[in-house]
C-alpha cells in the first residue's frame, strides 16, 4: 500500500473514531482512560523507531515526555512574565502551538543526547539515557519558574474550541498525536531512511563497512523519537492540571514505552500499536476494577511471557509457529480438544469458581467480574483454528484481526459499565461529581 493511500485510510479512522466516540459516549471517563491508551500508543510508537528500527533501547522516555510537558508550562506562564517584565501583552497560546513547542525541544534533546551517546553501544547506551532522565528530572525539581518540587497548576480554559468539555478536546488532539506518530513509523519503515535502521539494527559494523552514514542515521532516529515523544507529553499538564516532577517522569512511562513495543512486535510500525492497545486497556480495566497499583505488575507478567514464549512479540507469532502453531497438516478434532477446549473450559470454570469464593470473603474485590473477563479467553479455542488455517495460507495479518477479537469482549464491558450514561457515575476517580453535588475541582 502507498504511503499517500495508507495516510488518507489512517486519517479517516481516527476522524471517524473521533465523531463515533462524541456521538455515542457522553462519560468523560471513557475520555480519560481513551486518552492515556492513545498516549501510549504514540510513546510506543516513538520508542520503536530508536529501540526497534534502529536497535538502541531508550531508557529515557521520561525525560523527552516531561520536556513536552513542562515545555507547555512554560508557554502557559509565558503571557505574564513578558506582561510583568516586558509590558508586552499577548494572547495566551494555544495548545496545538504548545504541543509543536514541545516536539521541538524534545526533539533538540535527542539530538543532543544522541550526539553525545549514540557512539555508545548495548547497555552502555541504555544507562546513558537512564541517567539523562535523571539529570533532566533533577533540572526540573531546582527551577522555580515551573514550580520545582512544588510543581505547577496548569489552568484549563473555560470553553474548548471544537466544543464538548475539555477532556474531549484533549481526547481529540491525541487521536492526531497518534495518526501522526503512526503515519511517521511506517512511512520511515518503508523507505530508504527505515533501511537505513534496520543495517544499523541487524548488523553496525557492517553497514558502516557498506558505506551507510550510521550516525547521522542515529541522529536522525533519536530526533524523530524524541520530538514524538515530547508531542505527546506536551498536554500533560491539562490532563492531570497538576503538574509535578513525580507525574511527569512517573516510571510507568518508562516501563510502558518498552514493554509495549516487546509484546506487540518492534519490528513493524503495527507492533507497537496492538501492544499498546492491549496492554493500555488491560491497565484502564486492572484501574477500574483491581487498583492502579496493579499496573506495573501486569506489565512484569506480560514481559516474562512474551520475553519467554514469544520474544519477537505478537506479530511474529506466525513465524515462530509456537503454542497456536505447532500443529503440522490438518488440525483434527481430537487434537482441538485435548489441546484447547478442554484445558480451556476447566481453567474457566476454576477461575469463575476462584472468582465467587473471592467475592464471598472480600466484597469489596469483584471476583465474579474479573472472572467473566477471563471467560472471554474461551473463544481462543475456535479462533486458533481459524488462525492456523490463515497462516496456512499466508495470510499472516488475518491472524492479528481474529487474535483481537476476543479484547472486544473486555471493552465492551468496560465501556458499558464505566462510559455509557446512565447509572454508571462511579469510576475509579470516585462517585461522579455531579452524582454527589460536590465541585469538580473539590473532588479532583
Amino acid at each position: 500500500m502507498r504511503n499517500r493511500v495508507f495516510w488518507t485510510i489512517l486519517v479517516a479512522v481516527g476522524l471517524i473514531f473521533v465523531v463515533v466516540s462524541r456521538l455515542t459516549i457522553a462519560n468523560d471517563y471513557f475520555y480519560f482512560a481513551g486518552y492515556v491508551v492513545l498516549q501510549y500508543i504514540v510513546l510506543s510508537t516513538a520508542w520503536n523507531i530508536l529501540g526497534g528500527y534502529t536497535g538502541y533501547t531508550n531508557f529515557g522516555t521520561g525525560a523527552f515526555f516531561a520536556a513536552g510537558a513542562y515545555s507547555s508550562a512554560v508557554l502557559q506562564k509565558l503571557p505574564a512574565l513578558l506582561l510583568a517584565t516586558l509590558q508586552w501583552k499577548i494572547p495566551p497560546v494555544p495548545l496545538p502551538i504548545m504541543i509543536l513547542a514541545g516536539g521541538i525541544v524534545s526533539g533538540l534533546i535527542g539530538l543532543g543526547t544522541g550526539y553525545l551517546t549514540l557512539r555508545l553501544r548495548g547497555v552502555f547506551f541504555a544507562i546513558a539515557t537512564l541517567a539523562l532522565s535523571i539529570v533532566m528530572q533533577t533540572l526540573i525539581v531546582n527551577w522555580g519558574f515551573v514550580g520545582g518540587s512544588r510543581g505547577f497548576y496548569a489552568i484549563r480554559p473555560a470553553l474548548a474550541p471544537l466544543g464538548g468539555s475539555y477532556i474531549q478536546y484533549l481526547f481529540t488532539l491525541m487521536v492526531l498525536l497518534a495518526v501522526i506518530a503512526v503515519g511517521v513509523a511506517r512511512s520511515i519503515e518503508r523507505s530508504r531512511l527505515g533501511l537505513g535502521f534496520h543495517a544499523i539494527r541487524d548488523d553496525e559494523q557492517a553497514a558502516e563497512a557498506s558505506g551507510v552514514p550510521t550516525l547521522r542515521l542515529k541522529l536522525i532516529s533519536t530526533t524523530i523519537s524524541g520530538g514524538l515523544m515530547g508531542m505527546a507529553g506536551a498536554p500533560l499538564p491539562y490532563y492531570v492540571t497538576y503538574l509535578t516532577p513525580t507525574s511527569s517522569f512517573d516510571l510507568q512511562y518508562a516501563v510502558n514505552s518498552v514493554a509495549m513495543p516487546v509484546i506487540g512486535g518492534m519490528t513493524s510500525w503495527i507492533g507497537p500499536v496492538i501492544g499498546a492497545i492491549l496492554l493500555g486497556t488491560i491497565q484502564q480495566l486492572a484501574t477500574v476494577m483491581i487498583s492502579s497499583a496493579a499496573n506495573l505488575l501486569i506489565v512484569g507478567l506480560l514481559l516474562i511471557a512474551f520475553v519467554t514464549l514469544a520474544p519477537n512479540g505478537l506479530i511474529g507469532l506466525p513465524r515462530q509457529s509456537p503454542f497456536l502453531f505447532g500443529f503440522r497438516g490438518r488440525v483434527s478434532r481430537r487434537q482441538i480438544w485435548l489441546s484447547f477446549l478442554l484445558p480451556l473450559i476447566g481453567i474457566t470454570i476454576a477461575v469463575n469458581v476462584a472468582g465467587l469464593l473471592v467475592e464471598m470473603l472480600q466484597p469489596q474485590i469483584p471476583g465474579v467480574a474479573l472472572a467473566q473477563l477471563f471467560s472471554f479467553a474461551t473463544l481462543w479455542p475456535q479462533l486458533a483454528v481459524g488462525a492456523k488455517r490463515c497462516h496456512d495460507r499466508g495470510r499472516s495479518a488475518w491472524f492479528l484481526l481474529i487474535g483481537l477479537i476476543p479484547l472486544a469482549g473486555p471493552i465492551w464491558l468496560f465501556i458499558e459499565l464505566y462510559c455509557l450514561p446512565g447509572d454508571s457515575g462511579d469510576n475509579a476517580y470516585g462517585p461522579a461529581p455531579e452524582a454527589t453535588g460536590t465541585p469538580l475541582a473539590q473532588a479532583a
